[in-house]
């Protein structure tokens, strides 16, 4: 039987005070999961940077890419698959579901709009 179990925020504070590193926080009874990607976020990274390619007068700085990628990434479901599954295998030879690079390609259009409408950083 489940039984629910609040959030213990401490690891949160760690992570911020450099005592816990990344690794650390993804394991689950000291396992480590760092073999779990998610395919979306490097599709994301490889799609931004042709669209930004294409228009040379977005800001190229850190900020500005961190926020338009964040924005992006919030707009379509994550794709995870274990490194050495044959999932992931299946994923390099076919390629990505093209549904979701649809709604990936759309979520980095809405994305670059929205930040060069409402630039929060100087």
């Amino acid at each position: 039987m489940f039984t629910e179990h609040r959030y213990d925020s401490s690891f949160d504070d760690q992570s911020d005070s450099g005592t816990t590193g990344v690794g650390e926080m993804r394991a689950v009874f000291g396992l480590s999961l760092d073999r779990i990607r998610n395919a979306v976020e490097v599709l994301a990274c490889r799609m931004l940077e042709q669209k930004l390619e294409r228009c040379p007068e977005i800001d190229r700085s850190k900020d500005v890419i961190e926020d338009i990628y964040c924005l992006a990434l919030n707009r379509v479901p994550a794709l995870y698959y274990h490194s050495a599954s044959s999932f992931a295998r299946r994923l390099e030879d076919q390629g990505p579901p093209t549904d979701i690079l649809e709604a990936l390609d759309k979520a980095i259009d809405y994305a670059i709009m929205k930040v060069l409408e409402n630039p929060t950083r100087s």
